[in-house]
């Protein structure tokens, strides 16, 4: 009944081609016109499980702190000067629209009235400098002085006032008990410079250094080589449009200010969240498109040489196009975007799904070449490689559907839309694949010879080509001697891979990002922007959110405590909170205005005319102001409060974890530990605070890939063998397609132990999908042998071309990422091709040789009949 139906939608296909090809043509063309609004995500955090308790927590604090990606801006020139003016400058071109919006929003009553003021600003704050902070703790500097200090202080002026005034003898200088008062008495005490009040001062200035250390007032390199400015948007800087188009316009705003206007040698860059998340996205959507167009290249000269036509491309291209426009077209419509392993899908898409249409040509190139009607011949190749192409389709949708029972959005996003792509590849070459052979044939039936196709030959015995032939002469001459290769492979695999399976993770992400971004673009501005801040202004550090301010301090404490305990050292520098900036709790501030109100009365109008004018004029200056008060988080600069607000006005939740300059954040290890450290905060009530930031995304996302490649893995390879068991029918047909399956595998493992090649969160995906791609190869070979009633040598030279060139597009898919810029993706290409290459050579080779052993016994014989899957035709 199926075959029925099968040929009846062949011939149908074939009396309405253009038919079939122009429906094909429009939903393709619907399909990726719809998939143009696909976003990339390039952040990290886009591979993490939804459901991941790093990931919701990181997704709370970015709606609480809304984004707070940053933009920096650097002026790099010789002349100090020249870069603060141009500083100044782009800092006052773009506050404008900001104070214009607050003003108009300012003088509205109603929430009408404050829309038509326009919609808010990608901008939450521009900072160009630390003006404002040097004066506020210029203003406040006293009240940064511990209690205690205040009252040595006291004590100190209190004692040298008394010998000044002779009140008491100075017995440290030598002075004689009851000596003099008056004049003698002030004449031998040594006049102390500043009445004390200096050594306090400049304890003062040393640690406010660490709260403000521009002393230029501007964000600047000590030499003024490099000025700065930072812009705050409420981008999370996952490289999004609106992030995007904010860089764009901040862009244009300097070209029109133009640089070169404040210095000829003025060089200008971006540095910050949004400029790096958009490098990266460019780069790699760059490399997609690349490595899609260079594939497709090769893919497209491969067939051209080994069909000698370039007709054959519509027949091969026409349904792998409508295959990919589909999974990105499903990716729209599911996800709306699509993450860094989904990128690179195209290329691979297009490498894999060539395959069925492949086989399908080959075979009714086959039938053509032994003088069967074409008719015939589109009927008899679409159900004789029904059955192959149905495996085939099944261990391809096995391969990738092994991917979405993960966890690991990184896994299972690919493994849907690939899934999808393949299984749309696979249903349409029954319509097309006919059609477009019949619209090719009737085109060419008008055009002169010369532009035809040649007609298909084969030899006598149906081999397509020498190689094929070559092939099955020597495996079934020597094959004891391609069996060999089997246990060196094993006893390699036992040597090595014991050792390796213990520790197989790539840890150092250095080796996983680009190759280039450090010497050029954002990457090169971000070292600059580094040189500049280097960690000040808490600009450095992990940000995280307490739920209340009352719990930080717990927090912090604990934190450090745990850190305390890492038996492997301690990691943590410090925690920086907004009580790090404050002078004190409300009471200690309180004890400290009554010490200075002390001090402030000391000096009185009598004392200080009673110094030498300089000396006067220096107490003036330090003297503790009457305009002292107590100060709360609102009364904070802008510069520091904010660095510590939410976007609701709640200040002193949001705090900093610095980690020691030693810290590698490159070290996988270190941020697993970082993790465990920040990430497991029980306060001592009991209250469990689930705190997030990059080092615990990404700790999350290697704690996910351990957890999910094992079991992504697992499922491919048992539900592989189901399928391949099914289609043989047989425990030893099954059984010699596996084991040409699980030996490429194998040596594939083996290569990466020997090479020392790290598993990572992409490359991984190569081996749940080389189960099911690579099954293809031998399956293929042993069901040609099954239609040949068991004539391995026969069917070997009948297929292993067609085996062969799908196995060269799929490495090309695979092997365009070889070169992507992008060391996980590299790393993805090596092994995936690694993995083609070893699993055809297993099916041409290694399978062929098992089969010709095995067909000496009699039971061997008997399991070329089985199979529970459908059988196909009886030409073969």
């Amino acid at each position: 009944m199926l075959l029925r139906m099968i040929g009846a939608l062949v011939d149908y296909s074939g009396r309405r081609p253009w038919l079939v090809i122009a429906l094909a043509i429009l939903a393709m063309a619907g399909l990726w016109g719809y998939a143009s609004r696909l976003e990339l995500r390039t952040e990290l955090r886009e591979l993490l499980p939804r459901d991941s308790p790093a990931f919701q927590a990181y997704e709370r604090q970015a709606q609480r702190v809304d984004g707070g990606a940053q933009l920096i801006v650097i002026a790099e020139s010789p002349d100090r000067g020249a870069n603060e003016r141009f500083i100044d400058a782009l800092a006052e071109q773009l506050n404008e629209p900001l104070r214009r919006r607050a003003a108009c929003a300012a003088a509205c009553s109603d929430d009408a009235c404050r829309a038509a003021c326009g919609p808010a600003s990608l901008l939450r704050y521009v900072e160009s400098g630390t003006k404002d902070v040097r004066r506020f703790f210029d203003e406040n500097k006293w009240l940064y002085a511990s209690v205690r200090e205040l009252e040595k202080a006291d004590e100190a002026i209190e004692l040298e006032l008394a010998l000044r005034s002779g009140l008491i003898d100075d017995l440290e200088a030598g002075g004689a008990p009851g000596g003099g008062a008056g004049e003698a008495g002030a004449a031998a005490a040594p006049a102390k410079k500043g009445l004390s009040l200096d050594e306090t001062w400049q304890e003062l200035d040393r640690r406010l250094k660490k709260i403000d250390e521009f002393p230029s007032g501007y964000f600047a390199t000590p030499d003024g080589r490099m000025v700065a400015l930072r812009i705050v948007s409420r981008s999370a800087g996952m490289g999004d449009r609106k992030a995007a188009a904010l860089l764009d316009q901040v862009t244009a705003l300097v070209s029109r200010l133009d640089p070169a206007a404040f210095h000829p040698a003025m060089q200008v860059g971006y540095a910050g969240d949004i400029p790096n998340a958009i490098a990266e996205q460019k780069s790699l959507v760059s490399e997609a498109v690349w490595a899609t167009l260079i594939a497709l290249a090769l893919i497209v000269g491969g067939v051209v040489i080994y069909y000698r036509s370039p007709w054959s491309l519509l027949v091969i291209l026409l349904p792998t196009a409508l295959g990919a426009s589909a999974g990105y077209a499903f990716a729209t419509a599911t996800y709306g975007y699509v993450n860094t392993v989904g990128a690179f899908l195209g290329a691979i898409i297009v490498g894999n799904g060539v395959n069925y249409p492949i086989v399908l040509l080959s075979r009714y190139r086959d039938f053509r070449a032994r003088g069967m009607p074409a008719d015939d011949a589109r009927r008899e190749a679409v159900i004789n490689a029904f059955r192959a192409e149905l495996v085939g389709a099944s261990v391809a949708a096995i391969a990738y559907g092994s991917l979405t029972i993960t966890h690991f959005r990184g896994f299972s996003q690919f493994g849907t839309i690939g899934f999808v792509g393949m299984f749309m590849v696979w249903a349409s070459i029954v319509p097309l694949v006919p059609a477009t052979l019949v619209a090719i044939e009737r085109i060419q039936a008008r055009l002169p010879r010369w532009l035809r196709d040649p007609a298909p030959r084969v030899s006598d015995e149906g081999a397509a080509g020498p190689g094929a032939r070559a092939l099955s002469r020597v495996t079934s001459r020597w094959p004891l001697a391609f069996l060999a290769v089997a246990p060196v492979v094993v006893a390699l695999a036992a040597w090595k891979l014991p050792a390796y399976i213990r520790d197989p993770w790539e840890y150092n992400f250095a080796r996983l990002g680009s190759k280039s971004s450090r010497q050029k673009g954002a990457g090169s501005w971000s070292l600059k922007a580094s040189e500049v801040f280097g960690g000040k202004m808490n600009v450095a550090g992990a940000m995280m959110l307490a739920d209340t301010p009352e719990q930080v301090p717990a927090i912090k404490a604990q934190i450090l405590a745990n850190d305390a305990k890492d038996p492997e050292g301690q990691l943590v520098a410090d925690v920086a909170t907004i009580a790090d900036v404050l002078p004190g709790t409300p009471e200690e501030q309180r004890q400290k205005i009554e010490i200075l109100g002390r001090i402030r009365d000391r000096l009185t109008p009598r004392v200080l005319r009673a110094l030498r004018p300089e000396e006067r004029e220096r107490v003036l200056s330090m003297k503790p102001p009457e305009t002292l008060r107590v100060l709360g988080p609102k009364d904070l600069p802008d510069l520091i409060r904010r660095r510590f607000e939410e976007n609701n006005g709640v200040v002193g939740t949001v705090f900093y974890v610095k980690y020691k300059n030693n810290v590698s954040f490159s070290n996988g290890r270190n941020l697993l530990r970082m993790a465990d450290t920040t990430g497991n905060v029980v306060l001592p009530d009991g209250t469990h605070v689930v705190t997030a930031s990059r080092p615990t995304v990404f700790a999350e996302m290697i704690r996910s890939m351990e957890r999910d490649g094992p079991l992504a893995t697992a499922a491919s390879f048992l539900a592989v063998t189901l399928v391949v068991v099914l289609a043989t029918g047989s425990i030893a047909g099954a059984l010699a397609v596996l084991l040409a399956l699980v030996l490429g595998v194998l040596g594939t493992a083996t290569a990466m132990a020997v090479h020392d090649v790290k598993i990572n969160f992409l490359n991984f995906i190569a081996l749940p999908i080389t189960f099911g791609i690579g099954c293809e190869y031998p399956f293929n070979v042993f069901d040609r042998a099954r239609l040949l009633g068991g004539d391995v040598a026969l069917a070997l030279k009948r297929s292993a071309g067609p085996v062969a060139l799908c196995s060269y597009t799929t490495v090309l898919g695979y092997g365009s990422l070889v070169f992507a810029d992008n060391q996980a993706l590299n790393s993805f290409g090596w092994v995936a091709v690694s993995g083609e290459i070893a699993c055809v050579a297993s099916a041409l080779l290694f399978l062929p040789a098992l089969l010709h052993v095995m067909n000496r016994s009699a039971r061997m014989r008997r399991s070329w009949k089985g199979g529970l899957l459908l059988r196909g035709s009886n030409h073969s």
